[in-house]
């Protein structure tokens, strides 16, 4: 399947360039032509085009008017996403940018809407929809193999804050740039995941916040319930609590409960433990999972004229039930 070729990426000093994420290893590993990357940081910038065999630019706009690419991917501080946005939307090429696009809900809202209006192609990488637990819960549940369902755990603690000054991301304690700590970072990844899996649209109904380890502006920690119209309680647990850093450790569950059964991941792939049953289930040789397939499913669907596998109307979503969730835990 034919996949753009000529890719660039915008603000490279954000941590999922050549960390976690890694996008620039994931262009390279795909073997695509990185034909700029761009950020303010002029070190930092000059670091990843000599790392990833690219053009350094300090100015995205410049950079997409010389290199012409034919896919790009945003990353950058939050709040300055929605101006990012608007650009590539106007300028017609096709890109991935990572979440939330915005520091509050209202905002992410307009650009879904002026993606729309212009018929842009424009995704949101939420990577936990190819995991092997996401696509097999999804189709148990669809299927009626675990029966009712009581409720859902999807738990994401990651270490200390200091992993983002040490990536080259300090901002990320600073609200006025992010717009939130742990909930709006990586809570995102627990509310899509919940409308993916139900396939229904829950609301939030509990909600609380800590900023009790690092007493930054944002909070480090937090627990929201939420419960879909057919009744299913879905627990988003979220951190940057999990104390090994520097090793670069989660403390993470994923559970399904149902009457018939119950589903997790574990190790070794997915543990079924249900009536006569209590077995592990591997992954399947060859699953292509994580950020990097988020990308390739990207590229893929580019180069095939289809449209985004995660769109615009994901990330409001997410988005909007993250600042559901600070209204509720006491946050305007």
């Amino acid at each position: 399947m034919a996949m753009p070729e000529r890719v660039a990426v915008i603000d490279v000093s954000h941590w999922h360039s050549t960390y976690d994420a890694s996008y620039l290893r994931i262009l390279t590993d795909l073997e695509r032509d990185i034909v700029g990357v761009a950020d303010a940081n002029e070190a930092i910038v000059k670091d990843r085009a000599e790392r990833f065999d690219s053009r350094p630019f300090t100015d995205y706009r410049e950079m997409v008017e010389e290199t012409k690419p034919e896919f790009v991917i945003a990353l950058g501080k939050h709040s300055d996403m929605p101006e990012t946005f608007r650009y590539l939307v106007e300028s017609g090429i096709p890109f991935v940018m990572e979440k939330p696009w915005g520091t509050d809900a209202e905002t992410v809202s307009g650009l879904a809407d002026l993606a729309e209006e212009r018929g842009a192609w424009a995704a949101v990488p939420f990577f936990t929809r190819y995991s092997h637990w996401a696509v097999t819960a999804k189709q148990m549940i669809a299927d009626g193999e675990l029966g009712r369902v009581s409720h859902i755990v999807f738990r994401m603690i990651r270490p200390t804050m200091q992993r983002y000054v040490e990536w080259d991301s300090p901002w990320m304690d600073e609200l006025a740039s992010t717009g939130g700590g742990a909930l709006l970072n990586l809570g995102g990844h627990g509310f899509d995941i919940a409308r993916f899996i139900t396939g229904e649209e829950p609301e939030v109904i509990a909600a609380v916040t800590s900023h009790a380890v690092h007493q930054k502006e944002v909070e480090d920690y937090a627990l929201v319930t939420m419960r879909t119209p057919g009744g299913v309680i879905f627990h988003n647990e979220v951190g940057y609590t999990m104390p090994t850093w520097p090793a670069n450790r989660t403390d993470g569950e994923q559970k399904v409960a149902g009457e018939l059964g119950l589903l997790r991941q574990v190790p070794e792939g997915l543990h079924l433990l249900a009536p006569e049953r209590d077995e592990v289930i591997p992954v399947p040789e060859g699953w292509r999972a994580g950020f990097g397939e988020a990308v390739r499913q990207c590229l893929e669907a580019v180069g095939d004229g289809r449209p985004p596998p995660m769109g615009v109307r994901e990330c409001e979503a997410a988005v909007k039930l993250i600042h559901d969730a600070y209204r509720l835990a006491g946050r305007s």
